[in-house]
C-alpha cells in the first residue's frame, strides 16, 4: 500500500502540491485567527492583574469599569478601606483617548490611573505625576514625551504588548493625571480596587467585584470579534477540507482504471481505500506543518495580539489528521465502486 501511495504521489506531484500549497494558506489563516483569540483573552488577564487587586468596587448596577463610565468620588477609597477585610483601598481611573506622539501622530490609548505604587509597590505605575508607564505597542521609548488632551508626559518605562479592547496600548498614569484628563482634574474615580476582599455588607450603592468578573466585564466589548473569530475558524477548515477533498475526488477520476487493474490482480477494496486516504492525510499534514510559518509571517500585518500556544499547533495537526480522513471519504465512494472488468476494456 505504501509503495503504491508513494509512487502516485510522485507522479501526480503537481496535483499534491496544489492540493497542499491551498490548504496551507487556509491552515495558516486557521491558525493566525486562532492566536488572536488567544491573543485577546491573555490581554484581559495581564490588564485586570496588572492592576494587582484583591476586589474592584464600583457602583451598583454596572458590570465593572471597563464596559461603563459610571463615575464615583476618589474619596469613597476611606469609606471601603474601613471595611472588613480590607487591608488597602485606592481610586482606579479608567479613560479612553488619544496620545500625540513625539512625531505628531495620533494613537488611540487606554488610560489606567492609579495612585503612586497602586496596592503596594505596583510597577506599572509611575513613580510621579507628569511621568507615564506606557505600552510598546504606542511606538514610543524612555525619555520621549507625549501628549494627552494637552497634557504632556515623560515617558518614564515602557511594558511589552500591554493593551485592551483588541490592542489598543495602555498608559498607565497616576491618579491626578488620569483624573485631569478624564474628569476635568474633579475628584473621581471609575472603581475602588482593594487589596484584601471585603467582607460583610457594602456600602449603599456599591458592590464588590472579583478578578473574574472583571475579566468579563473587559471581555464585552470584544466578545463579538471572539465570537466572529471562532465561527470563521470553522469555515476555515471546511474549506481547507474542500481543497484537499477536491484533489483527492479529480485524482481518483484520473485513476479509475488504475484501480480496476489492481483490483484485477488482486487488490482489495481496503488497500485502495488506505491508499487515498493516506494521501489526504499526507496532503493536509504537510500543509498544517507549513502553516505554521506562514501564520507567523503573517503576524506582523495584525495589530490585534497574536499568541501562538504550543496547544494550538498540536490542535491544528490532529484537525488537519481529521480534515484528511474526511475529504478522502468522496474518493474512497468512487475507488471503491470501481469494476474490476475495466481494466480488460478497451
Amino acid at each position: 500500500m505504501l509503495t503504491i501511495t508513494l509512487r502516485d504521489l510522485q507522479f501526480r506531484r503537481r496535483q499534491f502540491g496544489i492540493a497542499v500549497a491551498g490548504a496551507a494558506v487556509v491552515f495558516g489563516l486557521t491558525l493566525l485567527l486562532t492566536g488572536m483569540s488567544a491573543g485577546l483573552n491573555q490581554e484581559i488577564e495581564t490588564t485586570v492583574h496588572s492592576v494587582d487587586a484583591d476586589a474592584w468596587i464600583v457602583p451598583a448596577g454596572i458590570p465593572g469599569p471597563f464596559s461603563s463610565n459610571v463615575a464615583l468620588p476618589a474619596s469613597t477609597a476611606a469609606t471601603v478601606a474601613a471595611l472588613p477585610g480590607v487591608s488597602t483601598a485606592v481610586p482606579l481611573v479608567r479613560v479612553g483617548h488619544e496620545a500625540v506622539r513625539p512625531d505628531g501622530s495620533r494613537q488611540e490609548i487606554g488610560v489606567i490611573g492609579l495612585p503612586v505604587g497602586g496596592l503596594g509597590g505596583n510597577q506599572s505605575i509611575p513613580s510621579g505625576p507628569g511621568l507615564a508607564v506606557v505600552s510598546d505597542r504606542l511606538g514610543v521609548s524612555e525619555g520621549d514625551a507625549i501628549e494627552i488632551a494637552g497634557r504632556r508626559l515623560r515617558v518614564e518605562g515602557t511594558l511589552e504588548g500591554a493593551s485592551f479592547f483588541a490592542g489598543v496600548p495602555t498608559v498607565y498614569l497616576t491618579v491626578s493625571d488620569a483624573q485631569a484628563i478624564g474628569f476635568g482634574e474633579r475628584p473621581l474615580a471609575n472603581a475602588i480596587v482593594t487589596r484584601g476582599t471585603p467582607r460583610g455588607p457594602m456600602p449603599a450603592g456599591l458592590v464588590a467585584r472579583s478578578n473574574s468578573q472583571i475579566e468579563t466585564d473587559l471581555r464585552t466589548p470584544v466578545k463579538n470579534a471572539i465570537s466572529t473569530i471562532a465561527a470563521i475558524r470553522v469555515l476555515m477548515w471546511l474549506v481547507a477540507a474542500l481543497i484537499i477533498g477536491a484533489v483527492a475526488y479529480l485524482s481518483a477520476i484520473d485513476r479509475v482504471r488504475d484501480f480496476a487493474v489492481l483490483k484485477a490482480v488482486g487488490g482489495s477494496s481496503r488497500t485502495l481505500a488506505m491508499s487515498l486516504m493516506l494521501q489526504a492525510v499526507l496532503a493536509a499534514l504537510l500543509a498544517a506543518l507549513i502553516a505554521v510559518g506562514l501564520a507567523r509571517l503573517m503576524t506582523p500585518t495584525v495589530t490585534i495580539p497574536v499568541v501562538f500556544q504550543g496547544s494550538a499547533v498540536l490542535l491544528l495537526l490532529a484537525v488537519a489528521a481529521i480534515v484528511g480522513v474526511l475529504s478522502s471519504l468522496v474518493a474512497l465512494r468512487r475507488a471503491v465502486a470501481v469494476d474490476p472488468a475495466l481494466a480488460f476494456g478497451g
